[in-house]
């Protein structure tokens, strides 16, 4: 009996330390997840609450064995959970074979528990306006673009229903509408037209739209560029639409160790053309910057503070500009001189609706 109870010590001291044996300090980037992964917070540079939440998110992220345990754990919730939800930090499974992203606020923005308060709000105002009066002292046309999260766009996908009444993306918009500066969230259009197609505008498996829903963002986009140029002859563009499906493809299903979902993939390409007919690469190195060219002069120059969500968005935008350079970060006051140097003729700021309040530092 003795000799059983030392063996099951071992096991349990063994689930406990191997993990830590085998962390995992070197990596910078999860690839399966396609994120950063959480750093060694510094105390001094923190408040304490704040310190020990990013010291969970360090371990959280890297701990040895990490994706088999969560598989493991997964395996376990699904034998004894009764309506076999996968869950996580990160993501969660959502209805009829869709996932959704949970980390980065949208798990409080879903639930609506991230409102602002009259201080936070009058803060983002005074930056905004800030920076738009900056854009209109230097002549240069700006756009506010806000890509809405995967669950505002369809909520009936997840697995839980969302509280009534308004979120943070409406403050948001309210203080945009007050200030009067050219902004655009394509949430409500995209509901609207999501029911025109027989397939989805998001990925199911992934936090991204498609590049069907990108495409009609990028109409209302397109206009309001056009508003500021009504003397430019743009490319008009036909594109048309090539369904393909994939089992593996997408961003949440490595944060749920779920190995095979379907996921639709819409592919839109211009008809009876291609991509490079209207535009080429000049860079194309993704986080590290993207520079294009349409290769028509009289068409303007623009600067993009963009995050992952304008990747999709990229191949129609591209053929707008005579060139375009695409930062992946938001604009702050260190950005002003490059602008100035760079002069483009307009400037466009995203940000995917959970990042909306730094669009600009």
């Amino acid at each position: 009996m003795r000799k059983l109870q030392i063996i099951f010590i071992i096991i349990v001291l063994g689930i406990f330390f191997i993990p830590i044996l085998k962390f995992n300090k070197n990596s910078t980037l999860s690839e399966e997840e396609n994120r950063n992964l959480a750093v060694l917070p510094i105390i001094k540079e923190y408040k304490i609450k704040k310190f020990f939440i990013d010291c969970d998110s360090y371990f959280e992220d890297r701990f040895g064995y990490r994706r088999e345990l969560i598989s493991l754990n997964n395996n376990l919730n699904k034998l004894i959970r009764k309506n076999n939800i996968l869950v996580s930090s990160k993501a969660i499974q959502g209805k009829k074979g869709w996932f959704f992203y949970r980390a980065e606020g949208n798990h409080d923005d879903f639930y609506k528990m991230n409102l602002w308060n009259e201080k936070e709000c009058s803060d983002f105002k005074n930056k905004i306006e800030r920076i738009s009066n900056w854009c209109d002292v230097q002549g240069i046309p700006y756009i506010f673009l806000i890509c809405p999260n995967k669950h505002s766009v369809y909520e009936e996908y997840y697995p839980f229903d969302r509280p009534e009444g308004i979120t943070r993306a409406d403050q948001i918009s309210k203080i945009f509408t007050e200030l009067n500066v050219p902004y655009i969230f394509p949430r409500d259009f995209l509901i609207s037209k999501k029911t025109e197609y027989d397939f989805p505008l998001y990925y199911e498996t992934d936090t991204h739209w498609n590049s069907q829903g990108a495409y009609l963002a990028f109409t209302l986009l397109k206009k309001e560029i056009e508003s500021f140029f009504p003397y430019t002859e743009f490319p008009q563009i036909e594109y048309e639409v090539k369904i393909e499906y994939s089992m593996t493809t997408g961003d949440i299903l490595p944060m749920l160790s779920v190995a095979r979902s379907k996921c639709t993939l819409p592919r839109l390409s211009p008809a009876k053309h291609k991509d490079s007919d209207f535009y080429t690469y000049v860079k194309n190195a993704g986080r590290k910057g993207v520079y294009t060219k349409s290769g028509d002069e009289r068409l303007p120059h623009a600067l993009i503070f963009r995050d992952s969500f304008f990747t999709a968005l990229e191949p129609f935008v591209s053929p707008l500009f005579s060139e375009a350079e695409y930062h992946w970060k938001q604009f702050s006051e260190e950005d002003k001189s490059y602008v100035l140097q760079y002069k483009p003729d307009i400037i466009i700021f995203e940000a995917v609706e959970r990042y909306a309040p730094v669009i600009v530092n």
